[in-house]
């Protein structure tokens, strides 16, 4: 296994760490995997589970990128001024321009923790090169269910009642904002999707969306969660019912991992997570097991010369 550090994208700025297959070991038949930032973490990735991953992957003979989005780690601030929901899928794309030049590759993963598993999502669901998705505690918005489990405790005790009763409640606090939002967003025009006959907030909308769109060429998506998250339990009572058929086509699988926190920080946890990951990969099927994505042809070679 060979590591380099190098620079790529427009014009230059963006940082990563390449974990390149040691000669004859890599396997032709494997997509590349680009491993995107968790929030603000470098590309180490949160406990060094970047690190881990990409080495793993790179001695069973995956190519594995590990980078980092404009203005975080060794990667230079945008001038731009374009909101980062806009330029992360960017960037994500000049990442598998790069490799696909360099490399070859026309087949790709795409892995995030939190919101980079959002970003993963995002970007995935643009690019037709992107086969697979491995989305770690991603999409984490509170349920109602959520919100019951985290304040079990505290509808006991008398404290929590009398906060509640003063105005001073977490809770009354949460809903007013939710409040606001909502009318806010009616406000400003914005209508809410139907999806079988129920309402959608936008983010959720386009969560669901994107999992179709991934699907729609045969592409993979596996879920994995720590037990008791926000994330799992938007899984558990909102996404996992509206994704049922996705699911029953095999496209969409999730894992839970128990004991984990957030972030993974025991090494049992860890350890779990990347077996998941390299196990779910190794049943990728073959570029002939699937149609070929019908994408424009990209004139890329400018950009690496």
């Amino acid at each position: 296994m060979n590591e380099k550090a190098l620079l790529f994208g427009e014009p230059g700025s963006l940082a990563g760490i390449l974990s390149d297959p040691s000669a004859g070991a890599r396997g032709r038949e494997l997509p590349a995997v680009v491993i995107l930032n968790a929030g603000i973490v470098h590309h180490v990735g949160p406990n060094r589970i970047h690190v881990k991953l990409a080495r793993k992957l790179a001695a069973a003979g995956f190519v594995a990128m590990r980078f980092d989005f404009s203005g975080i780690g060794d990667s230079r601030p945008r001038l731009d001024g374009k909101p980062f929901a806009q330029s992360a899928p960017e960037e994500v794309r000049q990442c598998l321009d790069y490799l696909e030049f360099s490399r070859g590759i026309r087949r790709f993963v795409l892995v995030g923790i939190c919101s980079g598993a959002d970003n993963a999502l995002r970007a995935g669901a643009l690019d037709p090169r992107v086969e697979g998705a491995v989305l770690i505690e991603g999409h984490a918005i509170p349920t109602p269910a959520y919100l019951l489990r985290l304040y079990r405790r505290r509808l006991l005790s008398p404290r929590s009642w009398l906060r509640l009763l003063s105005g001073r409640s977490e809770i009354l606090r949460s809903i007013r904002f939710s409040r606001r939002s909502g009318s806010a967003r009616r406000a400003a025009g914005t209508r809410d999707a139907k999806v079988r006959g129920e309402t959608l907030s936008p983010v959720k909308r386009e969560i669901l969306e994107s999992i179709r769109a991934l699907d729609a060429r045969r592409a993979r998506v596996l879920l994995i969660y720590s037990s008791g998250s926000a994330s799992h339990l938007f899984y558990e009572t909102i996404l996992r019912r509206r994704v049922a058929d996705v699911r029953e086509r095999g496209s969409l699988e999730a894992r839970l991992v128990e004991g984990a926190d957030h972030v993974f920080t025991h090494q049992t946890t860890q350890s779990q997570l990347l077996s998941t990951i390299f196990d779910w990969l190794q049943k990728l099927g073959s570029p002939g097991e699937r149609p070929e994505a019908q994408a424009p042809a990209l004139d890329i070679r400018a950009q690496f010369q």
